[in-house]
């Protein structure tokens, strides 16, 4: 570690002064060359106005200061000089030049020498200037190699060694396991030890392998049995799944479709059904245990299959509750809610008990939907005696008429915000729209997935039934399926 933070300093330092040097060097090096430019246009400008004031007859020119165009050129000129001789530590000649080119200005017949002479001086100057540079430049030039260097050998140093311990410490080690993996795995050396070197690099490494490999060969029979058990597994985790959403055809006049989103797995905790009666009339039921997964699920596989089986002696759906209730154990922590709902298209009638199920809605024909409240409490151990605890409830049932059940997975559905879809938001769904049942469970399905549910929170189950014209042809819309 200390060799690699060597090295990064050495680069760091070989590129800050290499920076510093083209940067200084750029700087002043572009003064010099630009004053230097300035110096011989100065010159030839100079000796332009001599050669016309020579060649001047008239003895009204005598005297007279340098006419403006070069005035002013050479004044530019002067200026340019001084801005680039002031970084370079040279105010006094240029200080010098401007002096004696403001008395020529004035006087040009006075003769040029003092100005040539300043000019001189300066240009000697910049001469010394630009000849340090190059000395510096080359200086500077030589401790970059010498610092290159110094890098270029850390660096191979530090690869020699990280190199050689990757060898030492890794890559032998490695063969050796990888020699007697090989071994083993061909049943030629099962119980020989691993050759390798103790390093502390890979030592607790490889003597776990050797206790890994043990275990390896002892447990692969093992392995075998347990792929066999998760094949059948699956066949039972699919047949749960299928008696959670299984629905009969429903009686004459009434046409149903229910779906289950499940939470986890393939197995939720609630749970669906319809059953058509001898009597022409058709009940719905639907039920959620609390909690979900394979516990909630095996729950609700047990309460379902006791109130069908109760529902096909006796219609009643407070016998349909007390049955759900015997399922429960005393001492098991979980409840389940339920609502049962007894369609009768020829007599017009609906009865219901809900055993504090969340969603449970009747919506008229004309779109006013009415809410089929709970008739008793939710069913689980702490109820002492059923007898007594639901009662059944009845209501008129008209042509074109809608029964929707849904679970609280979907009025508590939560966005990433945390906020709930809601009673009202499912409540204007069912009124707003859908012609059948298939219509209405999609669409409330859509209003959850909009609301941006989470629906890895609960299970959320959804049935809808809605009744015909009388002596109308009803059919199931579909069997159910888990989502």
């Amino acid at each position: 570690m200390a060799a690699v933070i060597v090295a990064v300093a050495l680069t760091v330092l070989d590129v800050a002064l290499a920076f510093r040097v083209y940067t200084g060097s750029a700087m002043t090096g572009g003064h010099a060359d630009s004053a230097s430019r300035n110096v011989g246009a100065l010159f030839s400008t100079i000796h332009t106005v001599d050669e016309e004031t020579e060649h001047a007859s008239s003895a009204a020119s005598t005297g007279r200061p340098v006419q403006a165009p070069y005035a002013i050129r050479v004044r530019a000129l002067a200026e340019d000089i001084d801005a680039d001789a002031r970084p370079l530590g040279l105010e006094a000649q240029s200080s010098a030049l401007s002096a004696a080119l403001t008395d020529w200005l004035a006087r040009p017949d006075t003769g040029l020498h003092p100005l040539l002479a300043a000019a001189d001086v300066l240009a000697a100057a910049l001469d010394a200037h630009k000849a340090k540079d190059r000395e510096d430049a080359v200086t500077a030039q030589k401790a970059l190699l010498a610092l290159q260097m110094a890098c270029v050998t850390a660096l191979l140093l530090i690869l020699g060694g990280l190199a050689f311990a990757v060898w030492r410490r890794i890559v032998m080690p490695l063969a050796d396991l990888e020699s007697h993996l090989g071994r083993t795995a061909s049943g030629t050396a099962p119980d020989t030890r691993i050759a390798h070197r103790p390093t502390p690099w890979l030592g607790g490494v490889l003597g776990q392998a050797e206790r890994t490999l043990l275990i390896l060969k002892r447990s692969q029979h093992q392995a075998d049995k347990d792929r066999e058990a998760l094949r059948t597994d699956a066949a039972a985790s699919d047949g749960l799944r299928r008696i959670l959403n299984a629905q009969h055809s429903p009686g004459s006049g009434v046409a149903v479709h229910g779906s289950i989103h499940t939470a986890e797995g393939v197995i939720a905790g609630d749970f669906l059904g319809t059953l058509a009666l001898p009597d022409g009339t058709t009940v719905l039921l639907q039920g959620d245990v609390a909690g979900h997964g394979t516990d909630a699920g095996l729950l609700a596989v047990q309460i379902k299959s006791a109130v069908l089986a109760v529902l096909r002696l006796d219609p009643d759906p407070r016998t349909a509750a007390a049955a759900a209730w015997t399922v429960i154990e005393p001492e098991d922590e979980r409840f389940t809610t339920l609502v049962v709902a007894v369609l009768d298209p020829g007599t017009g009638r609906l009865a219901w008990l809900n055993a504090g199920h969340e969603i449970a809605l009747l919506r008229r024909a004309d779109g006013t939907v009415e809410e089929l409240g709970p008739t008793g409490p939710v069913i689980g151990p702490f109820i002492a005696d059923p007898d007594g605890m639901w009662e059944v409830r009845y209501c008129p049932l008209d042509p074109g008429d809608l029964v929707v059940l849904a679970t609280d997975g979907l009025t508590e559905a939560r966005n990433s915000a945390g906020a709930m879809l809601g009673r009202e938001a499912v409540t204007d769904a069912v009124a707003r729209d859908g012609t059948d049942p298939r219509e209405v469970v999609d669409l409330l399905y859509r209003v959850a997935e909009d609301h941006g549910t989470d629906w890895d929170r609960d299970d959320t189950t959804v049935l809808a039934a809605m009744t015909e014209e009388c002596g109308g042809h009803a059919t199931n819309a579909q069997d159910g399926s888990a989502s």
